[in-house]
């Protein structure tokens, strides 16, 4: 009785977390495609034809590679893209300039991460150090006013939840009858990871909410798992799609179009369906990106 009270509170408490973490996503300004919307009502601004959806990824190229060599988290990539995509979509301050200069644009891509790193990870990245690692193009000065500048177009709205603790907290869900070994929950939230790492290079999903996102990488890491057979994945889909007291739908069409666009579909009778229904480079960067992770690695071996 004991052990059903404790489950149960555990349930609960997840639950009310989720709703929390959604209640908060929905109050956070949303992301545009701020390339296709670059001109303001006076045509004071022109789109940079340098600067498109190709210099954005080969920013989160260059961050992934700085993540990766300091051993951070991945999901500080995310956090990071996600004050940059919000800065450059609010409108304020001088972010049209940013979308309309090379330099600027690379610094506040660069900033935005490094201040998810300090918000968020449990060391520092020190000045010092970024600087070494952007090869001395920006100075002390320029990161720090770029910083102010974004939390100020931010509203100082930084506290955010990622996609993949939505996929944690959903996972957690499962009844201790269905409790699927740790092993393979690691195994499907490592392959949840890198369906997210793919969704940060992707413009398209800047836009969409983050649980959605998590939802979609989820579900498409269950249908790639080959270990659990097809009866299983549905089963483990149904039980999560049952917990009414969650505040979102698991195969809402955002949830859909997720999973479509990281695993199109190639027939009608996909497994992503079958799951969800059962229940060009730019050449003129200031930075070397991504081709030279020398200095990376080097001041990675003396942080």
């Amino acid at each position: 009785m004991m052990t059903m009270t404790t489950n149960n509170s555990h349930t609960t408490d997840i639950i009310e977390r989720l709703n929390a973490m959604t209640v908060q996503e929905s109050t956070t300004p949303s992301c545009f495609n701020y390339f296709n919307n670059n001109i303001n009502s006076n045509n004071k601004f022109t789109l940079n034809q340098d600067l498109n959806e190709t210099s954005r990824k080969s920013m989160v190229t260059w961050i992934t590679q700085v993540q990766t060599t300091l051993s951070l988290s991945p999901e500080s990539v995310w956090i990071g893209m996600s004050f940059f995509d919000r800065y450059l979509s609010s409108n304020k301050g001088q972010s049209q300039q940013v979308l309309n200069n090379k330099a600027k644009f690379q610094l506040a891509a660069i900033t935005s991460f490094y201040t998810a790193v300090k918000i968020y990870e449990p060391v520092v990245l020190g000045m010092d150090i970024l600087i070494q690692i952007c090869r001395g193009t920006y100075s002390e000065m320029d990161i720090t006013s770029m910083e102010n500048e974004i939390l100020n177009a931010l509203d100082w709205r930084v506290s955010c939840h990622t996609p993949m603790e939505f996929a944690r907290h959903l996972l957690e869900l499962l009844p201790e009858e269905d409790d699927i070994p740790s092993c393979q929950s690691e195994v499907i939230l490592e392959e949840c990871q890198k369906n997210l790492d793919c969704t940060i290079a992707d413009m398209y999903f800047s836009s969409l909410a983050p649980s959605a996102v998590g939802i979609g990488c989820l579900a498409s890491a269950l249908t790639k798992n080959n270990t659990l057979t097809l009866s299983e994945k549905q089963t483990i889909w149904s039980r999560l799609s049952s917990k009414e007291e969650c505040q979102f739908d698991l195969s809402s069409k955002e949830v859909i179009a997720v999973i479509h666009r990281l695993d199109p579909p190639t027939s009608s009778h996909d497994a992503s369906s079958k799951l969800t229904t059962t229940s060009s480079q730019s050449n003129n960067h200031v930075l070397s990106v991504p081709s030279s992770p020398v200095c990376v690695t080097q001041v990675a071996r003396h942080a």
